[in-house]
């Protein structure tokens, strides 16, 4: 059984699924000359039943399929909590097609028969962009794991620091001795694995970030 890690340390993959035989085999040959790693699937039950959302990479997706469509299985795939980076391509030139995908997260949109060069960069930043996600879920589930940890007083604490508060301001709101603000704001470092006030301004923004856009689905 492969490891959550070893899939995220795997080469990226880029996963084709479009219903045209010769467009598969076109594309797996075209990425194979650049020695990126594809794979290719004729439809999305085909594709659902051996996609790993674990491995990095991204998704180049035809539109126009029998049973549902691209669109269809890019919102599948966002239900699912997939958040591969998705290149839609189409044999069929429709404006409103067009917009609708990259109003569904699309990186970018390609009409049948495709420029090869403009494909290839096209899955390379799709690629480049899953990397920086990824990165990003792995520091805010950090930061949430460090947050975990502080008690109730240690984040008045580090609500007050990144605030831009000084320990005597800090006592004060909290009618404690600046000793004891001095303990706490030195534990709180400790359990946020920050040296640096500006490394824990970071870390505090990330997870106000993530809690603000929490707040905005759930709206």
């Amino acid at each position: 059984m492969i490891h959550s890690m070893e899939l995220q340390n795997a080469a990226p993959l880029i996963t084709i699924v479009d219903d045209e035989d010769i467009v598969r085999k076109s594309l797996i040959d075209l990425f194979g000359s650049f020695d990126m790693p594809a794979v290719a699937f004729d439809g999305p039950a085909d594709f659902l039943a051996g996609f790993d959302p674990g491995r990095p990479g991204c998704i180049l997706l035809d539109i126009n399929m029998p049973d549902f469509n691209g669109l269809e299985l890019q919102k599948r795939l966002s239900a699912m909590g997939c958040s591969h980076p998705v290149v839609f391509i189409t044999g069929f030139e429709d404006v409103r097609i067009s917009v609708d995908a990259m109003k569904a997260g699309a990186t970018d949109f390609f009409l049948k028969p495709f420029d090869s060069k403009k494909v290839v960069a096209a899955a390379l930043k799709a690629i480049n962009l899953d990397g920086e996600r990824r990165t990003e879920r792995v520091n805010l589930d950090n930061a949430h794991n460090c947050y975990g940890k502080l008690t109730p007083r240690e984040r008045e604490v580090l609500k007050f620091v990144t605030d831009g508060l000084l320990n005597k301001q800090i006592a004060w709101e909290l009618g404690i001795s600046e000793i004891m603000v001095k303990l706490h704001r030195g534990r709180m470092m400790k359990k946020m694995e920050c040296r640096t006030l500006s490394e824990l301004v970071r870390r505090y923004d990330l997870l106000a970030a993530a809690d603000a856009m929490g707040e905005s689905a759930r709206t």
